[in-house]
């Protein structure tokens, strides 16, 4: 499965594909304008927040990625067949944002693995706004972050 971190700020595109270089499953792309609603083409499956998921009315569980499919009207509108939704944190979480990075990645990696395993490796291609990852983390906090749960062991 490649993993695409898709950004409209430039700069940071360029940073983190230098700093993610040796990452073979990951590939950062700069897009014009970032429209969250709108991701770019070509993703079979989609990172959204819970509040930007609200259409496709997933489970407001703790802890729990959840893939939900879009329909065929939302493809036409450039959505991809599935997305994978962000969770709510339970009190006992920490606060801080790169803890709460590093649990949305192994969280989301993991549930798109297990949904891969069960279904013919149908997920060829996950994307992440980078925006949804970096409020609070550095782009160097992102790339460890991604480094530690990409390479293999």
């Amino acid at each position: 499965m490649k993993i695409q971190l898709i950004d409209s700020n430039q700069e940071r595109v360029t940073q983190l594909k230098q700093m993610l270089i040796d990452l073979h499953s990951l590939e950062v792309v700069g897009v014009q304008r970032a429209v969250y609603t709108l991701p770019p083409g070509g993703l079979d499956m989609m990172f959204f927040t819970l509040p930007a998921a609200e259409r496709w009315h997933p489970d407001f569980r703790s802890h729990d990625a959840q893939i939900l499919a879009t329909t065929c009207d939302d493809q036409r509108k450039g959505f991809p067949p599935l997305i994978i939704t962000g969770f709510n944190l339970a009190p006992e979480d920490p606060k801080d944002s790169l803890s709460q990075v590093c649990m949305i990645l192994n969280r989301v990696l993991s549930a798109a693995r297990s949904y891969n395993d069960q279904n013919s490796g149908v997920i060829k291609t996950l994307g992440f706004w980078v925006m949804d990852l970096t409020r609070g983390v550095t782009a160097e906090e992102l790339s460890q972050l991604l480094h530690k749960e990409l390479m293999p062991e």
